[in-house]
């Protein structure tokens, strides 16, 4: 009723929702209606035999995964069903696929991509799958095959009975946390995907090798009361960075979510982090030495840190989005920062080498839909070579000398031992272009 409300800014949108609820009491009491149609739908949903219903949105698609496999027989049973592909990727399905794939003897997934609307009238990107399981014991053709994207009806005919390789469905659960299968770009990618996932998941937590966890700094809506959206920023105000304040190579496009006065913000994160590192709860914090926890002169804001847009699509130019943000700055949950409970400035500067690089980038648009959430960051394959590897060490020096364009720089660039400033821009698309070459090295591609 009223478009471009998500285009405008924090507050412009609260000054628009007030003068629509004032003048247009129609659209209040429709709004009020299709609420509760969804809390109804809702409510059966969580209260049926959905198993990981509750995860994420209660999609009825989920629900009919479920129907289906419950009819079919355990014995003789065969599914084929055309289902949305997040069926086969979203942490909300990961016990549907838990379920077929330890029980399950033979299943094939073929993805469609709705170029041009041919298989159904939504989106042109939407992606579809069409699954099939066999729970037969009788069957020849056991593991998994994924083909596709077919982009079109004659791409489809052409490609839907080649041969493809079979995987086994054991190494098949230990490609990522959520079981979830890739969305390869065409059939032959398989050998591709499968040279990647060798190296370790970027979550692996050994003693003595360096260590980084997702964390969220500031939530967008339930800390908005601590930020400023005024045009112009206050003196003393911090800038709260959102997901397009920076990009690949770009820590700072001048495009901020608000500001923030850091006598405020900076007590609060010292709370919650001190609450987190007491916590029950698993949360990064909590991998830190108390006595750094209660020194509120290591708060992630004072220094450096990597930071990636939550939000993004594996049709989008680049998929993962990374950037060594400047200190001094706050960032909202568009923006989750990577924290590290062990390593230092130089390993710091070699991860996000690594997941800057298009080999990197390939394999996320394999699982990113539309955000880059924390279940698929976590397994990203990143190799991890002795720090005498002469590749690691040319990874942090490109990476290192890429990522600090001025003197808010300067302290940690002289921990990771590069200069700061600005390059010149042959020189900077050299770097990068030798920094992709080295980490494909460091893949064995």
């Amino acid at each position: 009723y009223e478009p471009g409300v998500a285009s405008l800014s924090p507050r412009e949108q609260d000054i628009l929702k007030v003068k629509l609820n004032e003048t247009r009491p129609d659209l209040v009491n429709e709004l009020k209606n299709e609420l509760s149609q969804a809390k109804l739908i809702r409510s059966f949903l969580h209260a049926g035999n959905f198993p990981g219903m509750g995860t994420g949105d209660p999609d009825l698609y989920k629900a009919f995964a479920w129907r289906f496999w419950f009819i079919a027989s355990n014995k003789f049973g065969k599914i084929g069903v055309v289902i949305p592909r997040s069926a086969l990727a979203a942490k909300g399905s990961e016990k549907f696929r838990r379920q077929f794939l330890s029980t399950a003897n033979g299943i094939d997934v073929t993805t469609l991509q709705n170029s041009g609307r041919w298989v159904f009238d939504i989106h042109p990107q939407y992606t579809i799958a069409l699954l099939s399981i066999s729970k037969s014991n009788e069957i020849s053709a056991k593991g998994i095959s994924l083909k596709g994207p077919f982009t079109s009806l004659e791409n489809f005919l052409e490609g839907k009975d080649a041969f493809t390789k079979r995987f086994p469905i054991d190494d098949v659960m230990k490609w990522n946390e959520t079981v979830s299968l890739p969305f390869l770009p065409n059939t032959d990618s398989i050998e591709v995907f499968t040279q990647l996932r060798q190296a370790p998941w970027l979550a692996l937590n050994e003693s003595e090798k360096w260590r980084a966890r997702a964390d969220g700094e500031l939530h967008a809506t339930a800390q908005k009361p601590l930020m400023d959206f005024s045009e112009d920023c206050p003196e003393g105000f911090w800038p709260v960075y959102k997901g397009a304040s920076f990009d690949l190579w770009n820590p700072d496009t001048g495009v901020y979510n608000a500001w923030a006065d850091p006598d405020v913000v900076l007590p609060w994160l010292q709370q919650k982090r001190l609450a987190a590192n007491r916590s029950a709860r698993d949360s990064v914090h909590k991998e830190f030495a108390r006595e750094f926890v209660e020194n509120k002169g290591t708060l992630a804001p004072l220094k450096p840190r990597i930071a990636f847009r939550d939000i993004s699509r594996a049709s989008d130019r680049r998929t993962v989005r990374c950037a060594l943000l400047p200190p001094n700055t706050f960032i909202t949950n568009k923006g989750p920062v990577l924290m590290f409970p062990r390593g230092n400035e130089k390993d710091e500067a070699y991860l996000l080498g690594v997941l800057s690089s298009i080999p990197l980038d390939w394999y996320a648009r394999r699982y990113v839909e539309t955000n880059v959430n924390f279940f698929i960051l976590n397994p990203f394959p990143i190799p991890r070579p002795e720090r005498s590897n002469s590749l690691w060490q040319k990874v942090v020096h490109l990476s290192g000398r890429l990522a600090c364009p001025d003197k808010r720089f300067a302290d940690w660039a002289a921990a990771v031992g590069v200069d700061y400033g600005l390059l010149e821009p042959d020189d900077k698309q050299d770097k990068i272009y030798e920094l992709d070459a080295v980490v494909a090295h460091l893949y064995g591609l």
